[in-house]
């Protein structure tokens, strides 16, 4: 008995997809509009063929082609009364292996279109993360913009109250009227002081001339002849003159000193009223307006008595 072997033999070489087939798959996917990848890929102008829409078809094409080529050989084997295995029996498998190759691309074609469906999902998705951060970017940056603006503004207008106000302490009268004030009183401590110096230098001359003078005259030693001489002067010398000429020169040193005397009691006399006046003036006139580190004229008095300060004193 002959062993049975059906002839068929899947085709070893089957042909690439010709230019008419990937130009019909093309135009074909490219009708259905924008959600076509192929649409996308051409409006994109990157020169690339869809996979599960253009490449896969056409191979799905192709082999069919060869497989049906195959088939109507072995239908006429079958008219023309061949055995079985040479007719219709190589129909049968031809006919189940082209079921087999257009579920096979059918199942390729499904699987690379749900892989392009969810990489455009997850890209949709990225662009409208990226969008919502802009957005939430934007309007972050819109309010951060807004209190900076409000800040600068409520900043300058801080320095403007401020500088007013500076203003209106500087130039108003009252103050004013201190300030001068206040000069005149330093140019009349700076008098004080000079005539504070000059009491000074006269009680040291006042002093040196109370003091005891213990210095030692050395005289000549008299000659016999010029002592006769002098004897003979002195003798000849009206003595009534002599003590009205001492009694002159002891007034009138007397009167000298009665009057530096007179005049340092006067001095400091004036020097006390002075003080007195301006210590009692500031005491109860002299107010600050403005100005609360000055509020206490006996601390301000004592400042400008105790420093000496040329012109208008800054504070």
């Amino acid at each position: 008995q002959q062993e049975y072997k059906n002839e068929f033999e899947f085709p070893e070489s089957i042909p690439l997809p010709s230019a008419e087939a990937l130009l019909m798959a093309h135009n074909q996917a490219v009708s259905i509009g924008s959600p076509s990848h192929q649409f996308q890929l051409t409006r994109a102008g990157t020169n690339l063929l869809s996979l599960h829409e253009v490449i896969l078809p056409s191979i799905h094409a192709e082999t069919s082609s060869a497989l049906k080529e195959k088939q109507a050989k072995a239908q006429r084997n079958a008219k023309d009364g061949m055995p079985d295995h040479q007719g219709k029996d190589v129909v049968e498998v031809i006919e189940a292996c082209r079921k087999l190759v257009n579920r096979c691309i059918g199942e390729a074609m499904k699987d690379a279109g749900e892989s392009w469906r969810q990489r455009e999902q997850c890209r949709a998705q990225s662009r409208m993360e990226r969008h919502l951060a802009q957005v939430e970017q934007r309007k972050t940056d819109e309010r951060q913009a807004r209190r900076q603006r409000k800040k600068e503004r409520a900043l300058a207008r801080q320095a403007r109250y401020e500088s007013a106000k500076r203003e209106m302490k500087i130039n108003h009268p009252r103050n004013k009227a201190m300030w001068t004030e206040v000069a005149k009183l330093d140019n009349e401590i700076q008098k004080l002081k000079r005539e504070e110096r000059t009491w000074i230098q006269i009680k040291k001359e006042l002093d040196s001339m109370d003091a005891p003078n213990n210095e030692v005259i050395e005289l000549d030693p008299v000659v016999p002849s010029a002592s006769a001489a002098m004897e003979e002067q002195v003798g000849n010398t009206p003595l009534e003159d002599t003590a009205t000429t001492m009694v002159e020169d002891v007034t009138m040193a007397m009167n000298r000193l009665n009057w530096m005397l007179s005049s340092v009691s006067s001095a400091m006399e004036e020097s006390d009223k002075l003080r007195k006046e301006a210590f009692t003036k500031y005491n109860e006139d002299h107010k600050m307006i403005g100005f609360s580190q000055f509020d206490d004229p006996k601390d301000l008095f004592r400042k400008v008595t105790r420093k000496s300060i040329g012109g208008t004193p800054r504070m």
